[in-house]
């Protein structure tokens, strides 16, 4: 015995087969994901992102340059790709011809859905860009405002109605929608698995008064 350590037997390779380099990076990024939603970006730890992706600093160091840019590919792209999803189902729903009622009903229901389900990485977002704008030369809702905004001045056209400031229309009923799926136990006292639907009841009919300027039948 030479007390010498086996290949592929290290504190980090022990029992574990050699990955390939784009799993050590999706598992970096998974960590990162992880980590920044736990501790925010000032109190996330490059070493500890390596150590929960079984990985060194160094190999980290080699996918990405900076923890900024370990940032922007773990947590701020991937919920872009996701932002744009949700644009292109309701952008096809909006075309269908659906009745202002159905329609803003499902508005609600797919952005309180979208909303839930991403919420951790939402809330890690908004904290990195209330703590480090300089991150954030443009947000994944960036491009969803605008296209809202014109869902909004067209529907009132349509109406014969006077066009109000659709910008606050739309930031106001998403930010309305945005308490209710994020925080939702905090406001409204509700738990995760309880019944949604006489809530986003209230939330279609405010929607409505909102953007049409009337309640629903």
């Amino acid at each position: 015995m030479t007390g010498r350590t086996a290949p592929g037997t290290g504190a980090l390779g022990r029992g574990r087969t050699r990955r390939s380099s784009a799993t050590v990076r999706a598992d970096l990024l998974h960590a990162a994901r992880q980590v920044f939603g736990e501790r925010g970006y000032a109190g996330a730890r490059t070493r500890e992102i390596a150590e929960r992706a079984n990985a060194t600093e160094q190999m980290m160091y080699r996918h990405f340059r900076t923890k900024e840019e370990l940032f922007q590919q773990s947590v701020f792209e991937p919920f872009t790709q996701v932002v744009a999803i949700f644009l292109t189902e309701f952008e096809e729903r909006s075309e269908r011809g659906l009745s202002d009622e159905q329609l803003a009903r499902d508005y609600v229901t797919m952005l309180f859905t979208f909303l839930r389900e991403n919420r951790r990485d939402l809330l890690t977002l908004l904290t990195m860009r209330a703590h480090h704008p300089e991150l954030f030369s443009e947000g994944p809702l960036d491009r969803l405002f605008p296209a809202l905004e014109e869902a909004v001045a067209s529907g009132r056209r349509d109406h014969d109605q006077e066009t109000t400031n659709a910008r606050l229309t739309v930031r106001l009923t998403f930010g309305m929608v945005l308490s209710a799926a994020v925080l939702d136990e905090l406001l409204l006292g509700l738990d995760a698995d309880q019944e949604n639907s006489p809530l986003l009841d209230e939330l279609t009919e405010y929607v409505l008064a909102g953007v049409m300027g009337r309640t629903g039948q």
